[in-house]
């Protein structure tokens, strides 16, 4: 009797801690939706990292280049990463290109001071280094 109210005890503990784990683990969702396209880098990196996702459609493409001027670029043999961003954040939309270099990434750091809620990427970008906050 007592090596079975023991054992009842101690599931009981496991049982609680691990539902306090899942809990807290599943708390910490990213607030941050990503627009993409399916089956892009973009889609693939919001998977891998728990962001919510809208997939974007031929039909309902957003308009990319909306804040081209709030970025600071670098140019690699490949195209222009994104290396700062000066905008608000509420809604951020990553150009498909820009001065007719096409670009293809974002650096890390780009959105550590920016608390962004949505954000627009283009099939073109497929190097994703950031955290969105």
């Amino acid at each position: 009797m007592k090596k079975s109210l023991k054992f009842l005890i101690t599931a009981v503990v496991v049982l609680v801690i691990g539902l306090t784990v899942i809990f807290a683990v599943s708390g910490r969702k990213p607030k941050t939706v990503i627009h993409c396209y399916e089956y892009s880098a973009a889609y693939d990196y919001a998977r891998d990292f728990g962001y919510d996702t809208y997939i974007i459609y031929g039909a309902k493409a957003p308009d990319f280049s909306a804040d081209e001027d709030s970025f600071e670029y670098k140019e690699t043999k490949d195209g222009l990463m994104i290396v700062s961003y000066s905008g608000d954040g509420v809604e951020v939309y990553i150009p498909k290109e820009h001065d007719g270099k096409q670009v293809i990434g974002i650096s890390p750091g780009v959105f550590d001071d920016v608390k962004v809620r949505e954000i627009f990427i283009p099939f073109t970008v497929f190097k994703i280094q950031c955290i969105f906050n």
